[in-house]
């Protein structure tokens, strides 16, 4: 596996991480 295409992956699972964290923080209140 390529270092490139594991740190898109890694960059992308961050980003989806962040975007479901702040989703529920935002349901939350």
């Amino acid at each position: 596996m390529s270092t490139d295409l594991k740190l898109s992956v890694v960059t992308t699972v961050i980003v989806l991480a962040l975007i479901v964290a702040g989703g529920l923080i935002a349901a939350l209140h």
